[in-house]
C-alpha cells in the first residue's frame, strides 16, 4: 500500500515505547514535549500521549482541525470533542505492535491509518468504554498488588518478583504502576468502581497520593 508524505506530531514528555523514535519517508515522524510547539507545528496528524482530560486541553487541540488521537485509556469518546480517536496510550505491554484504538465514526482517519502502517502496527477497534481492553483488566490486577501490601502479605519487591517470575509479566505490578502513573491507575479505577464495586481502589493507592 502505497503511503502518501504526512507530516506526524507526537506530544509526550517521557518518550513512550509506543511508537518508534523514527519513521521512514514518506511519514515525517516528530517527537515533542512542549504543548505550545505542539500546537503550532504544521502537522497533518497529532497525536497527545501527555492527555490530562481538561476541557482547555480539548479545546485547543480541537481548534487544529486535523486528526487528533489522545491517550484517553480513562475518557470514553462521549466525553471528548466530535472527531477525536482514543489511543492506548499506557506503557509496558507486550505486543507493543497490537495498537488499541476506539472511535465513533466509521472509519479511523486515513492520516492515522497510514501512520500506523508505517510504524508497523497492527490497530485493533475497542468498545469505546472506560479502560478500554488490557488496561481496565490491567487495573484491576495492579489493584490486587496493592491490596496484598495493603494487607501486609508481602513487600513492594516480593510481590514484583512473583509476578515477573511466576507469571511472566513484563515488569512487577508496581513497577508497572509507577511508569504509567499512580494518579492514571487510580482514576481509572475510580471510575469503573463506579459501575462495578469489584473495582474499588485499593486505600493504600488512595493514601499514596496525598500529599506527605
Amino acid at each position: 500500500m502505497r503511503i502518501p508524505p504526512i507530516k506526524v506530531a507526537i506530544l509526550n514528555n517521557n518518550r513512550q515505547d509506543l511508537f518508534p523514535a523514527h519513521c521512514e519517508a514518506p511519514v515525517e515522524l516528530v517527537w515533542m514535549d512542549n504543548l505550545e510547539s505542539f500546537l503550532a507545528f504544521p502537522a497533518d496528524l497529532f497525536i497527545d500521549l501527555d492527555f490530562d482530560g481538561s476541557a482547555q486541553r480539548m479545546e485547543n487541540l480541537a481548534k487544529l482541525k486535523r486528526p487528533i488521537a489522545v491517550n484517553a485509556v480513562n475518557w470514553p469518546c462521549s466525553k471528548l470533542p466530535p472527531g477525536f480517536v482514543r489511543i492506548n496510550g499506557w506503557p509496558g505491554f507486550t505486543h507493543p505492535e497490537l495498537v488499541e484504538l476506539a472511535f465513533t465514526q466509521d472509519l479511523l482517519p486515513v492520516e492515522l491509518d497510514y501512520f500506523l502502517k508505517a510504524c508497523g502496527k497492527t490497530w485493533m477497534k475497542v468498545p469505546d468504554v472506560a479502560g478500554m481492553i488490557r488496561p481496565r483488566i490491567l487495573a484491576m490486577i495492579l489493584n490486587e498488588a496493592w491490596m496484598t501490601l495493603e494487607e501486609g502479605i508481602s513487600t513492594r519487591e516480593e510481590i514484583d518478583i512473583a509476578m515477573k517470575l511466576g507469571t511472566n509479566y513484563p515488569m512487577g505490578p508496581f513497577e508497572w504502576t509507577s511508569l504509567i502513573g499512580e494518579k492514571n491507575v487510580l482514576q481509572l479505577l475510580t471510575i469503573l468502581a463506579g459501575e462495578n464495586p469489584a473495582y474499588k481502589p485499593s486505600r493504600l493507592l488512595e493514601q499514596s497520593l496525598l500529599p506527605s
